[in-house]
């Protein structure tokens, strides 16, 4: 009786959201990310840098939001404030009244968001829909009318870590093509135990190439045990996901998960990104690319170039 009063309700929101268009704004690929997510935490000062402006953000009937940081495990609560001036990385943040959230999936309310500007608490409002979808909340924004105006999202949050797809803020994985899953070379002994941890972009040349997602066999990507991603990377632009990566040893056949390491994916639209660390063992290394050249050492085991 539970699920078929939550179906009832969720289609009674799709039929009022737009008669006759049977849209669940619910479903990933019907919502998007706001920007700057990670910004938006109402203990997030802004900078001569950033300033969040909320002016050109897409609205329209059915321009739902969530709103999460690249950091962010859980996606994030509009602010019910009052909040300061100067904070969620704008001038004038954008706050709930207290107790704005509905508390009942697929219902859908109206609320006014207060602009906080000098001394005035509540200068300007604007009208937000609030959907609640289970364990996260959408939000149908309006556009402010000025610049250094932008909505709080995240009590009490601080600003997120440097963002991996700005340049600054990963290193660049050099990808030869013995790093690829067509290099099966029992020679090679290539190992990643000197990899420096941090964001990687890996790039063949100009090329960008993705760690493979199903199981590599051993003695493939220029090393014995070779290192695969167990799993999808994020199909949301913006979004940054916790994944494990399986080392194959080989001991229960040839293609085999007898080890997981723990990293993290980013979708930065256009590549992704990787949060890796140094293997604990060798020779152990971590495919990238299908395609690609194998590069015979006869030297027996060697480390992979360690980036500096």
């Amino acid at each position: 009786m539970g699920n078929m009063r939550l179906l009832l309700a969720v289609l009674y929101v799709l039929i009022e959201i737009d008669k006759g268009a049977f849209v669940n704004p619910c479903d990933e690929e019907n919502h998007s990310i706001l920007p700057n997510g990670g910004w938006r935490g109402t203990a997030c000062k802004r900078t001569r840098e950033k300033s969040i402006c909320d002016r050109y953000i897409e609205t329209g009937k059915n321009k739902w939001y969530k709103v999460l940081g690249h950091d962010d495990k859980l996606p994030r609560k509009m602010a019910e404030g009052p909040v300061r001036m100067f904070y969620c990385g704008t001038n004038y943040p954008l706050y709930l009244p207290k107790g704005s959230h509905p508390t009942t999936d697929g219902t859908i309310v109206t609320k006014n968001a207060c602009m906080h500007a000098g001394s005035d608490v509540c200068k300007k409002q604007y009208p937000v829909q609030i959907l609640k979808c289970g364990t996260f909340y959408l939000y149908n924004l309006s556009r402010p009318d000025s610049c250094d105006v932008a909505y709080c999202f995240g009590e009490n949050l601080e600003c997120s870590k440097p963002d991996p797809c700005e340049e600054k803020n990963r290193l660049n994985l050099p990808v030869s093509g013995d790093r690829s899953t067509s290099c099966q070379e029992k020679s090679l002994k290539l190992c990643d135990s000197v990899l420096r941890n941090s964001w990687y972009r890996p790039m063949n040349g100009n090329v960008d190439v993705k760690m493979p997602t199903s199981c590599v066999e051993r003695n493939s990507c220029g090393t014995e045990a070779p290192i695969w991603l167990n799993g999808l990377g994020p199909s949301l632009t913006d979004k940054t996901v916790d994944m494990k990566a399986c080392v194959n040893l080989g001991k229960t056949n040839k293609c085999s998960c007898d080890r997981e390491i723990d990293i993290q994916v980013r979708n930065c639209s256009s590549f992704l990104v990787y949060n890796l660390t140094s293997t604990p063992n060798c020779p152990e290394r971590y495919c990238f690319g299908n395609t690609g050249e194998c590069h015979v050492d006869s030297k027996g085991i060697r480390l992979s170039y360690p980036l500096i």
